[in-house]
């Protein structure tokens, strides 16, 4: 008897051991995990956005505009409080109205009607470098509300840095809302590198073969990035259009 638990205890402290030098050289000890920075919606209902294919005035003719709003849609899902429908609905939807793009607000309001959408991004590649360093320009508009009565024009490259407009009421009194947002990531820059440092954060692997490095090279994941920061613009824009007592309460 006193063998067989010599003999046991022998084999238990032998798979020990053995499992700790095993979990020491493969790496898979447990990781200590993060949670990622997730946006929150302003609104006080769930609302959905539609994303129109972006424009390309880069003057780089690889850019897939479409692509590139499937990164901001991917996004905009990540928020807490937004939907966002396909890009290829979208699409859709602009095919049965006749439509080639998105010229003026009324024709924006026709594609949110049609697609029973409560905003619509409107977006435009304005640097694009898919090689290292990185860097990626984009100015995008949120449409959001119901239609004035003006056609006025949609040129987005006009936008050179952030801000936010009130374009008036409708008829019914409901408030007709523009925010805008335009920068350029460069992956050599210590902000870009510093908020994608934040970004990555519980998106990665801490041991992966890249880790947050991955989206310092690869321009899909980067465009990810650039669409997240955007969209935080946006919605802190939004912020103060739902809630103006925001604008005028003091700084803490």
């Amino acid at each position: 008897m006193h063998n067989a638990l010599h003999h046991i205890t022998r084999t238990t402290c032998f798979l020990a051991t053995f499992t700790a030098l095993a979990l020491s050289v493969t790496g898979c000890a447990p990781q200590r995990l993060s949670n990622p920075t997730i946006l929150q919606s302003p609104y006080p209902e769930e609302r959905v956005w539609a994303v129109v294919p972006f424009g390309n005035e880069s003057g780089v003719s690889i850019v897939d505009g479409a692509a590139v709003a499937d990164r901001f849609v991917e996004e905009v899902e990540g928020v807490d409080g937004l939907r966002c429908l396909p890009v290829n609905r979208t699409l859709a939807a602009m095919k049965s109205l006749g439509m080639t793009g998105v010229f003026d607000r009324q024709q924006a309001f026709t594609l949110m009607r049609t697609l029973q959408a409560d905003g619509l991004v409107l977006g435009s590649v304005t640097t694009y470098d898919p090689y290292k360093p990185l860097r990626l320009g984009i100015a995008i508009e949120l449409i959001s509300g119901s239609p004035d009565d003006s056609r006025r024009p949609i040129d987005l490259r006009e936008l050179t840095m952030p801000t936010s407009e009130s374009i008036g009421s409708d008829a019914s009194g409901t408030q007709v809302g523009m925010a805008q947002a335009s920068r350029l990531f460069d992956a050599r820059a210590h902000d870009t590198i510093a908020e994608l440092d934040i970004y990555a954060t519980g998106r990665t692997e801490q041991d992966g073969s890249f880790g947050k490095r991955a989206y310092e090279t690869r321009m899909d994941l980067f465009a990810r990035f650039a669409s997240y920061v955007l969209i935080r613009d946006l919605l802190h824009q939004e912020g103060y259009r739902v809630n103006p007592v925001m604008a005028t309460e003091p700084s803490s």
